[in-house]
């Protein structure tokens, strides 16, 4: 027989109510809260997937964030790459209207004026910034403008090539900046090209014009694919002047079998023409130097730059070279030809010039011959170049020389053979057509931008409407997993009332039990 002394029917019944009264607390919490798992012990299986899909509800959220974060910045990009096109177009419809051959020195002028508020609009694109202001064309150099202007004017690129990206799902990132150097530079030419800076070593503070290519035939047999740079040194000439000499960079001055490319007198601002090319030199001293870097690729800024050079430098003016009437004494067997035609035979400068003028050949259309006061022999062409060739086959003595071209003069008695007075109605045309082409090709680039970004922004749409989708799902499981069924919440809390206030009966009759009642 067992006995129950009253202490322990009191601490009995009191264990009881109290567990029962926890029961009620943690399904009234439940209910409250409207959570099945409020603690680890509830139910630890479910609680550790819990925090599982916790997680991979706040990955979710990042890579949300960075779809939006993503999705702005390229369509600032993509904003500003349509006003780039504009731009352009605009650039191109001016380009247009420059070549009209009614359009005088002053109305030239005029265009060149407005394409160099377009040259600095085209910079302020190229340095657009995103909210958080960093320049979004600079690579990871996000605090460094895009494009800056070197000592002679010039936009040059100043960022990296580093493309930035971000990860909008497991594994899974995208490109959300291109870079400057991708967009608006590296661009392919119609023709070869090049591009002049001053040394950075430089201290006088000299400048180098953008320049322009006279003539691209001569240019393009001086480049023949050819990468190496020319350098443009500045010498003291030993008489209290200077002089300019160029060669190749590869090429070492103190070899003794070493021939610059061109020498000349150095005078600031005078141009320069050599290999089909001409340029300027402004305030330099001895000991500086110059750089022009041969390419078949040029920056946006560079195309507009040559164009506005060449607008306010290029005269449209006819070919006009001088034969001197002391420089024409050809032996019989000297031959030369003028634009393929032959007037090989000719002693006179008066019969040259009749010859001419009675020519019929389509090579000489608009193209006349005059004698001047001097007795020198002027001939003109209208419509293109002049070019000239002559040979001694073989028997020194006699001479031919042709005065105007721009850069070799021929003289058969000097050894020059060949030589080219270029007409600047025809160059103005070169200009124009080669700047067509490069605005042409600077839109594609441009376009092929756009169409990139545009796939950047289909894909972000797409991972958008996954993450979605998996949010949805990854909060139902963990709804199953966490939540409380209220309906069966509420019965087991009616239940566990019941039996507590049943409890409470009991023990309340228990407690009034005493062995004294008996006695």
């Amino acid at each position: 027989m067992v006995r129950i002394s009253s202490q322990q029917v009191f601490q009995g019944g009191i264990n009881r109510l109290q567990d029962l009264n926890s029961e009620l607390q943690k399904t009234q919490q439940q209910i409250s809260t409207g959570k099945r798992v409020i603690n680890p012990s509830d139910d630890p299986v479910a609680a550790a997937r819990i925090l599982k899909l916790d997680q991979e509800t706040a990955q979710i959220g990042q890579f949300q964030r960075n779809v939006d974060l993503a999705e702005n910045r390229l369509e600032q990009e993509e904003s500003t790459l349509a006003d780039v096109t504009d731009l352009i177009e605009r650039v191109r419809e001016l380009t247009v209207q420059a070549g009209n051959g009614t359009l005088s020195a002053d109305d030239r002028n005029s265009i060149a004026s407005e394409l160099r508020q377009r040259l600095d609009q085209l910079a302020t694109l190229g340095n657009s910034r995103d909210a958080s202001g960093e320049y979004i064309f600079s690579g990871f150099k996000g605090n460094t403008p895009a494009f800056g202007q070197n000592i002679s004017g010039d936009w040059i690129y100043q960022g990296d090539e580093g493309q930035r990206s971000l990860e909008i799902d497991t594994g899974v990132k995208i490109a959300i900046s291109d870079t400057g150097k991708e967009i608006f530079t590296g661009i392919k030419t119609g023709e070869p090209t090049f591009f002049a800076s001053a040394s950075p070593t430089n201290t006088s503070g000299g400048r180098i014009s953008t320049g322009m290519v006279l003539d691209q035939d001569i240019f393009n047999g001086f480049y023949a694919g050819d990468t190496d740079d020319v350098v443009v040194d500045i010498n003291d000439d030993g008489a209290g002047g200077l002089e300019y000499e160029l060669r190749f960079r590869s090429d070492d001055p103190a070899d003794p079998g070493y021939t610059p490319i061109a020498t000349g007198a150095y005078q600031s601002g005078d141009s320069i023409r050599v290999a089909g090319i001409q340029f300027e030199i402004t305030d330099a001293q001895a000991g500086d130097r110059f750089e022009i870097q041969t390419s078949e690729k040029q920056s946006m800024f560079t195309s507009m730059e040559k164009l506005i050079y060449g607008l306010e430098n290029q005269a449209k003016a006819p070919a006009v070279a001088t034969l001197p009437a002391g420089g024409f004494t050809p032996q019989p067997d000297d031959t030369l030809t003028i634009n393929s035609v032959d007037f090989t035979g000719l002693t006179t400068l008066a019969d040259l010039r009749d010859a001419i003028n009675a020519s019929n050949a389509p090579e000489l259309e608009n193209v006349t011959a005059a004698l001047n006061g001097n007795g020198d022999l002027e001939i003109t062409s209208l419509s293109g170049n002049l070019d000239f060739e002559a040979d001694d086959n073989g028997t020194p003595g006699g001479q031919i020389q042709v005065e105007g071209a721009q850069f070799d003069n021929l003289d058969l008695a000097g050894g020059v053979t060949t030589a080219t007075v270029a007409n600047g109605q025809q160059a103005f045309e070169n200009l124009i057509s080669s700047s067509i082409v490069n605005l042409d090709n600077s839109l594609e680039k441009v376009l092929v931008t756009q169409t990139e970004i545009g796939g950047r922004l289909n894909a972000l749409e797409s991972t958008r409407e996954f993450l979605a989708d998996s949010s949805v799902y990854t909060d139902e499981i963990r709804s199953e997993l966490r939540d409380v069924d209220y309906a069966e919440a509420v019965s087991r809390l009616s239940f566990q009332s019941f039996v507590l206030e049943a409890a409470q009966l009991s023990f309340a009759q228990v407690s009034r039990l005493s062995l004294f009642d008996r006695l």
